[in-house]
């Protein structure tokens, strides 16, 4: 049974530009009805614990795991902290009691939470930004900004400095020690553009890296908010503001030399660090996080269709269509499986090498907003409700080595040093008077300089995953001989190779 008077909702949601489609197209963006699936496994509930929730409201309002523990918080105000092994409550603050929250409707807490050694923040669409103590929530600082914040800040690798953007696309870091504001960057040229926006991404302690609403992906200087180099991802091509938006909703994606991002009427683009240049772009709108592991890049789809692009050379494995319209959530890998959750509360496990959903779980019967997280070797699934479900499949146990090796593979050192590079270019970021380039290239000199420092110990680090990498193949190997056998039981072959939508003839799939 659909949730039809949730339709108009998911669209704003995920179409913020328009304000008369639910009535105009009443059918035109239906959800289809979740699929049947036969189950080939049972999933393991692990605990449940009732949070806030962020009520009739779509809310991405992410959790986040630092430790052993659990932190989220409900958009009314209340904030959470779990064990992660067992759910059991730490502690509980309300930040509806605070006196900037009197006269609104709610504290409205949005767009997730990010923790540090020492500290946890959460901000609001009230615009403030709090940074609370780990060890009992208490505020350690307050900051405001007077513009909504939607979207989740981030820590430097120190975590000395925050970044938060707003949502009209500035960033403001923070110094945290001295509890003050350092500087403000970003892209304001915007009027038009998603209410969803993408995170930034803190490179160490060298770099931030943030999508815009202009389209762009742009590189900051942590020290002073200079943009040492910025790209256009986004097409904004048409004859109005609707037509040309082309947000870069998604957080960008920095593996090895190269970026990865996702711009909304613009595609997946793979841009090269080293060439300083789009080298391939894949027609898939998104405005949702990219999932990857060693082979496969998973996109899930503006229309709910999830799609999985092997990444030695960018070729679409398959597309999952099932889904379409059901708000479906970003992708998250876990072990073989692509898993995303969907607006009645189901997560699916979609078998990344053929794209069937090999099973579905209903979590609750309200909709999922954000991606489950994978903590250990289970999934943590957040309803809009407030209800976290820790749930988990790890017949093998191979759901750990594969997370370690994607943790490890962001290894941030080249990756900046190539981008700090870049801002040698006279070229890079437009047309720039001498005084602000020799700025820039001062600034870059800096950031290699700290970057060389660091990459002895990345190479040791590197040396210890290939070691991991190749016991996790084995065990992948023997896992996939072992579904082989399974399927045989059903009568299926996975030999015959995957058909996409795109094309007519058949793709093999890479065992």
């Amino acid at each position: 049974m659909f949730k039809k008077k949730l339709l108009c909702a998911l669209a704003v949601a995920a179409f913020a530009f328009t304000n008369a489609g639910c009535n105009s197209n009443k059918d035109l963006f239906e959800p289809v009805e979740s699929p049947e699936v036969e189950n080939l496994f049972d999933v393991e509930p692990v605990w449940s614990q009732s949070t806030q929730g962020v009520d009739k409201y779509f809310s991405q309002l992410n959790p986040c795991i630092s430790g052993e523990t659990l932190y989220i918080a409900g958009r009314k105000g209340k904030v959470y902290s779990l064990a992660m092994r067992t759910g059991e409550e730490k502690w509980v603050v309300d930040l509806s009691d605070e006196e900037e929250n009197d006269t609104k409707r709610s504290a409205r807490l949005n767009g997730g939470m990010t923790a540090s050694d020492h500290f946890v923040v959460v901000c609001s669409e009230n615009g403030y930004v709090y940074v609370l103590n780990k060890a009992d929530g208490s505020i350690y600082a307050k900051f405001y900004l007077g513009s909504e914040i939607v979207t989740m800040p981030a820590f430097s690798a120190s975590g000395d400095k925050l970044f938060v953007l707003d949502s009209q696309g500035k960033l403001t870091a923070f110094d945290i020690a001295h509890k003050s504001m350092l500087w403000v960057s970003g892209d304001t040229t915007e009027a038009l553009h998603f209410r969803s926006q993408s995170r930034p991404v803190a490179v160490g302690d060298e770099l931030v890296v943030l999508g815009t609403a202009s389209g762009r992906v742009m590189m900051i200087s942590q020290r002073d908010g200079l943009v040492l180099n910025q790209f256009v991802v986004g097409q904004n091509n048409g004859s109005s503001d609707l037509e040309r938006m082309s947000d870069v909703a998604a957080t960008p994606l920095l593996l090895g030399e190269n970026l990865y991002s996702t711009a909304y009427n613009a595609g997946f683009i793979k841009y090269s660090l080293e060439k300083n240049a789009i080298v391939s772009r894949l027609n898939y709108h998104s405005t949702r996080d990219i999932a990857y592991d060693d082979n496969f890049f998973v996109l899930t789809g503006d229309n709910g269709h999830v799609y999985c692009v092997r990444r030695s050379d960018n070729v679409e494995m398959w597309v999952n269509s099932q889904l379409t319209y059901r708000n479906v959530t970003a992708p998250t890998i876990y072990g073989n499986y692509a898993v995303v959750g969907d607006l009645e509360g189901y997560i699916y496990f979609i078998n990344l090498n053929d794209g069937v959903i090999d099973s579905k779980y209903q979590v609750s019967s309200d909709p999922i907003y954000v991606a489950p997280i994978v903590a250990g070797n289970c999934l943590v699934v957040y309803t809009a409700n407030g209800t976290v479900d820790v749930v988990c499949y790890d017949p093998i146990e191979i759901v750990l080595p594969k997370k370690r090796f994607t943790d490890l593979e962001q290894v941030t050192g080249n990756t900046a040093a190539l981008v700090a590079a870049q801002a040698l270019s006279p070229s890079v970021g437009g047309s720039v008077t001498k005084e602000d380039l020799e700025k820039r290239r001062a600034e870059a000199r800096k950031i290699v300089a700290q970057i060389e420092a660091q990459e002895r110990a990345q190479r040791a680090r590197y040396e210890e995953y290939q070691r991991q990498k190749a016991e996790y193949e084995r065990r992948v190997k023997e896992y996939e001989k072992q579904r082989r056998e399974q399927l045989s039981g059903y009568g299926l072959s996975v030999d015959e190779g995957v058909k996409s939508d795109s094309d007519d003839e058949f793709v093999e799939v890479d065992e």
